[in-house]
């Protein structure tokens, strides 16, 4: 079985409701351009993208071990990791790539451009990936508003990026 056309995946350990995965999913949005722009100013202070990104990353696992040590959550099944499909594990390497890149172009583009530009690849990719199933999501066919939603992506994007655009 390939990677893009893998079973739909298991309900999350932590149940979280409709309203709160609404509410932490707009959190996160909010905290990109907030990460972003901090570790653009780390990288500036260090004089190194990938040192900034590493201290980024080198906190967030703390962060994570300190979590995972805390008791709040269940306790994790350790083995699983050895059942998980090797390409999953790779998912880190486009965390990594993520905080590089927005880190290097922020202070080029600025918050809004950059943010805008990684939400509307987000949104066409999570488009394109629900409509062939890809990656273990639910298959959800692209309809009408799902391509008007994409076009509407692309056309702020369009309108984003033309010089002078009183962004």
């Amino acid at each position: 079985m390939s990677c893009l056309s893998l079973p739909r995946s298991r309900a999350p350990v932590v149940p979280v409701s409709s309203a709160m995965a609404i509410a932490l999913a707009l959190l996160a949005g909010a905290l990109l351009p907030v990460q972003a722009a901090m570790n653009a100013r780390l990288a500036q202070s260090l004089q190194s993208v990938p040192l900034a990104a590493l201290h980024s990353y080198l906190l967030g696992s703390l962060t994570l071990i300190g979590l995972l040590l805390s008791g709040l959550l269940p306790t994790p099944d350790w083995r699983a990791i050895g059942r998980a499909p090797r390409w999953t594990l790779l998912a880190g390497v486009l965390g990594a790539w993520y905080v590089s890149s927005s880190t290097l172009v922020i202070p080029r583009l600025g918050a809004t451009l950059t943010l805008g530009l990684v939400v509307a690849g987000q949104a066409v990719a999570g488009l394109v990936m629900d409509h062939h199933g890809w990656l273990g999501v639910r298959r959800q066919r692209l309809g009408t508003r799902g391509w008007a939603a994409m076009a509407l992506f692309l056309a702020a994007m369009l309108l984003l990026t033309q010089s002078g655009g009183g962004r």
